[in-house]
């Protein structure tokens, strides 16, 4: 049964609903639901979950699949799978949801709160730090690398740049891999 083609399968199906081609044909599509699982997490769902998931989600593609579209089997099943993951991600994230968790203790969670909880004193430092750091940034870059990185922070393309300065594009570029390297060893002093 495993050499039949997804649609023989798919008329056995359609014939008798108990018909072993289901358990052939979900396995052949197989890799789209680990796939899935690789890619998405939802909270509260182990294996078994997945599984189940994919197999109704599987059987619902099963019944609403038209040969007459343009569409493969496969890319519907994925597509609908994917709705599904969508979904579930969605509903464990929702608001309401969350609200029937029980509370945290900040005594018993104190570094969960202090990772997750955002320290408006700290971002002013942080910024300040940006700000200092790219003071120092302009004084160690060439004249050409200064014209670049500014171009680059006013949201200019490197292309963009080449034009309007008159260089020539792989210039523009080296200049700007440089300043890059020169940023990133100021950022991380």
């Amino acid at each position: 049964m495993t050499e039949l083609s997804d649609t023989a399968l798919l008329e056995l199906i359609h014939q008798e609903t108990d018909s072993p081609a289901l358990g052939v044909l979900f396995e052949r599509y197989r890799p789209v639901l680990c796939r899935m699982q690789h890619r998405y997490f939802i909270p509260g769902h182990d294996a078994d979950d997945w599984e189940q998931e994919a197999l109704l989600v599987f059987c619902t593609v099963i019944e609403n699949f038209k040969f007459s579209r343009s569409l493969s089997f496969g890319a519907f099943y994925r597509l609908n799978l994917g709705h599904r993951v969508y979904d579930l991600i969605r509903k464990s994230q929702a608001l309401k949801r969350q609200a029937e968790q029980p509370p945290l203790s900040i005594e018993e969670h104190g570094a969960y709160f202090a990772d997750t909880l955002v320290d408006g004193r700290w971002i002013v430092r942080e910024q300040l730090e940006v700000k200092e750091t790219l003071l120092r940034l302009q004084g160690e870059l060439s004249m050409i690398e200064r014209v670049v990185f500014t171009g680059l922070v006013r949201g200019s393309s490197l292309g963009a740049i080449s034009q309007q300065r008159g260089l020539p594009l792989k210039q523009v570029i080296s200049a700007a891999h440089r300043s890059q390297i020169k940023l990133r060893r100021l950022l991380a002093e």
